[in-house]
């Protein structure tokens, strides 16, 4: 058990770096969701079990797996965009709530200190929209690699908000699906994950694909993500297959730690005392239902 909630904590790491990294390089959306699916299946199909591929790809989860999956990525992916890193993973993180509430869990009253703290976060984040209204207008030029300006506008109101609920809410049917698809092996996993959604993304971005460069944004996405998804996703994998619900969920607030300070040092995020209070506020309620007894 120790090893796999080391495995928790490390993953988290990883992947929390994700909040970052999608904001800062300079590559279309689309394209850093290409890369993402491209690196995952190449790499882990070299040490999945063909044999459970095979039975399993085309089952029912195997199959919704594969979709919920591609509206996580896309969802995650666009409230990083959309949001600081830390209020965008903070979001995030209320999936293992929903973990908790589809397992059976009886909806508290507490579940209100939460929704308080989404207000304070969203209020938060409505004082600096007003205030980046400006940033906003400027384009990028399309041949730095990182970012200078990393403000983008919304598509329609708080869509930032409302793709990082989405986020969580696919991370939490991924947790069910993954546990009905039984195997040690979590190579599988990721595979079954991706593998759809790298066939769809190669076929339409086909002609950008080929003129990728060496030193360039796509080329440094492809190289992130076949290290930090692929190590960040396995270890959480292994997590899930061998811990509890009640000891993995509150091992994930250790990434809304690690996105804040990524935030800090590489983004220059501004830390409130709303963000603080709206980040607590959700971390308590979930330890609330985890050790208080209302988790059964």
């Amino acid at each position: 058990m120790y090893l796999a909630i080391i495995s928790k904590l490390l993953g988290e790491s990883l992947l929390s770096f994700y909040s970052i990294f999608v904001k800062k390089i300079n590559v279309e959306l689309i394209m850093q969701m290409w890369s993402r699916f491209f690196t995952y299946v190449i790499i882990s199909a070299f040490f999945v079990d063909w044999g459970f591929i095979a039975k399993s790809i085309f089952s029912m989860n195997g199959i919704l797996l594969s979709a919920v999956t591609g509206l996580h990525v896309y969802s995650s992916y666009r409230s990083f965009q959309l949001l600081d890193s830390g209020v965008a993973t903070t979001l995030f993180y209320v999936y293992p709530i929903l973990i908790l509430l589809f397992s059976g869990t009886a909806i508290s009253p507490v579940f209100l200190i939460s929704l308080f703290g989404v207000y304070l976060i969203a209020n938060d984040l409505r004082g600096k929209s007003n205030e980046s209204k400006e940033k906003t207008e400027k384009n990028e030029n399309p041949e730095n690699i990182i970012k200078t300006n990393t403000e983008m506008k919304p598509a329609f109101w708080n869509e930032g908000i409302f793709a990082a609920f989405m986020a969580a809410i696919t991370e939490a049917m991924i947790f069910f699906l993954v546990k009905d698809l039984k195997t040690l092996n979590n190579w599988n996993h990721l595979f079954l994950s991706y593998l759809f959604g790298a066939i769809v993304l190669t076929g339409y971005l086909w002609k950008n694909i080929a003129s990728i460069q060496l030193y360039s944004g796509a080329s440094i996405s492809l190289a992130v993500n076949a290290f930090i998804g692929l190590v960040g996703y396995y270890l959480r994998f292994f997590a899930i297959s061998r811990l509890d619900a009640s000891i993995y969920a509150p091992l994930s607030y250790f990434g809304i730690v690690m996105s804040y300070i990524y935030g800090i040092f590489l983004n220059n995020d501004k830390i409130t005392i709303q963000k603080i209070i709206g980040t607590l506020c959700i971390v308590f309620t979930n330890l609330y239902i985890l050790y208080s007894g209302v988790h059964k």
